[in-house]
């Protein structure tokens, strides 16, 4: 296990594989186990770099608030011990948002920025259903908390063929979960209802992709439609028949988008 401390805070990291480097920042109840598709056949052509957030998975989990200019400097800490000084960023969900605070507030650390399933903003509809998840994990039950969001989640079509195989995994997954520090990265999410990142994206600069899915109830597509408005020259690209775990609905289909973009922007720039 590899581990990097900045901020004060030990995080958890791995690496797979060379070539430059290509940072996947996770959802909000991930693990770096959770990219394992992706990122198996990411690292046949890149440095892939995966890391749990403060309050996350094999990270530390500090008492007090978070935010998510602390993940970002988290971000650049990891990237500065790995003698990093530019890489490209990818984030689903949760993961996404702390790439748009990462690329809007550190630029020049950012070669292409990728998007998945994220909002710059809430509205009440997010904010109810945060706030119906927020209850269940207060109960510290693992099957009334997964039971909560899963349908939220997934598409119904993908729960429909799939839920006997994936729910007892889930539940495996949350045997050392901690509800305390989850409810921390919970209260840092809501902190864009009254803190939106709308107003800020237009100071990346990173070619940026947004993908979100058809079928998303949690975040749907008009957030993504207001990242792709605001971020200049981003392209958004929308998966057929996902829900909003698209990464897990869709990963040749992520694969695809995230090389796609990534290989078309170097060319572009060569």
């Amino acid at each position: 296990m590899s581990y990097v401390t900045t901020n004060g805070v030990k995080l958890f990291y791995e690496e797979q594989g060379e070539g430059e480097p290509l940072l996947l920042l996770n959802g909000i109840f991930m693990s770096t186990k959770s990219w394992a598709i992706i990122s198996n056949v990411l690292a046949k052509k890149y440095r892939v770099i995966l890391h749990d957030f403060r309050g996350q998975g094999l990270s530390d989990k500090p008492s007090g608030d978070y935010t998510f200019n602390m993940h970002s400097d988290d971000i650049k800490g990891l990237l500065e011990s790995l003698n990093i000084k530019s890489a490209h960023i990818a984030g689903t969900s949760y993961g996404g948002e702390a790439g748009m605070d990462f690329a809007s507030r550190f630029p020049e650390m950012v070669k292409t920025l990728t998007i998945i399933s994220s909002v710059s903003e809430i509205d009440m509809g997010l904010k109810l259903i945060c706030e119906r998840w927020i209850n269940a994990l207060l109960t510290k039950d693992a099957e009334v908390f997964i039971k909560e969001w899963l349908n939220d989640t997934y598409s119904e079509q993908f729960l429909k063929n799939t839920y006997s195989i994936i729910h007892p995994k889930i539940l495996e997954s949350f045997e050392d979960f901690d509800y305390s520090a989850c409810k921390r990265l919970m209260d840092c999410f809501m902190t864009l209802e009254k803190n939106p990142q709308t107003g800020k994206l237009s100071s990346i600069t990173a070619p940026t992709l947004v993908i979100a899915g058809e079928l998303d109830t949690l975040k749907p597509l008009k957030y993504s439609e207001i990242i792709h408005r605001a971020i200049k020259n981003s392209e958004l690209h929308v998966v057929k028949g996902a829900g909003h775990a698209v990464t897990v609905e869709r990963p040749q289909e992520i694969l695809t988008l995230i090389l796609g973009f990534i290989e078309k922007t170097e060319l572009l720039q060569s």
